[in-house]
């Protein structure tokens, strides 16, 4: 191998930095990444220009961008998720009229990688690359339920755990005995865990080779979730989730959910 072109290796560095979290100052990712703060601020000016990276125009503070996802949906096993996973949404979002949600696991975070909004001008949606966190979302907890022993205890180890509303869970603790009911159900619930008045229901997706690495989810005003309205979702979703996984080259559905 020849010698590595330092613009390059400086790059990836801040882009991985910015990978495992959510967003960063100038000054912090400069120190995290132990380069100079001109020297970042270069490598993040050509980045955001390019579409790779965001910075929000009130904190100043820099994301990874939309054509990042790029690289998202088309790397690792399930390459071709948001395209086969697309009937299934609509099939979703056409029974029950609410937002569609379809995102992956990076890192210790989930990154929505295709919505389908409800037409209902009172709806809950979020936005392609918007990140989220395992222990307050349906979609999160419905993908770490089932993820390898050591796997999970890294994720959960990297979780901030943050105290979004008064249910949240908030700590390691509840959320490995509320993942182990997850895992027996088959799909999870956020019952107002991360904004007030929001209930989402998620279930997960399995590549071929029996590995959680996405998961679908419904969310919706908590006003919306009627009791039969519910019973319905928490028994479609699954069954597409696991006809999506079978559509994406899982071999034995029943090693998917095996301890």
């Amino acid at each position: 191998m020849g010698k590595p072109i330092k613009v390059v290796e400086k790059t990836f560095r801040v882009l991985e930095i910015l990978n495992a979290e959510k967003d960063f100052s100038l000054f912090t990712l400069a120190a995290q990444a132990a380069l100079p703060k001109a020297t970042t601020y270069r490598i993040l000016d050509t980045l955001v220009g390019l579409g790779y990276v965001d910075q929000d125009p009130a904190t100043r503070k820099f994301a990874l961008g939309p054509r990042f996802l790029a690289f998202l949906k088309n790397s690792g096993p399930g390459r071709d998720i948001t395209t086969i996973a697309e009937p299934y949404m609509k099939k979703l979002l056409t029974l029950y009229g609410e937002t569609v949600n379809l995102a992956r696991l990076i890192d210790s975070q989930v990154i929505y990688i295709r919505v389908l909004e409800s037409s209902h001008s009172f709806r809950i949606s979020n936005s392609i690359g918007d990140r989220a966190s395992v222990h307050s979302t349906a979609i999160g907890k419905a993908i770490a339920a089932f993820l390898p022993k050591k796997e999970l205890s890294v994720v959960l180890r990297r979780n901030m755990y943050t105290p979004f509303t008064r249910k949240t869970l908030a700590d390691e603790a509840a959320l490995r005995k509320h993942l182990a009911l997850v895992r027996t159900k088959g799909y999870a619930f956020d019952d107002e865990e991360c904004h007030d008045g929001v209930l989402c229901v998620g279930a997960p997706i399995f590549n071929s080779e029996h590995h959680p690495f996405a998961a679908l989810s419904i969310s919706m005003p908590k006003v919306r979730a009627k009791g039969k309205v519910l019973k319905s979702m928490v028994r479609e979703l699954p069954k597409l989730a696991i006809q999506l996984s079978l559509d994406l080259g899982v071999a034995d559905i029943r090693k998917c959910y095996a301890e």
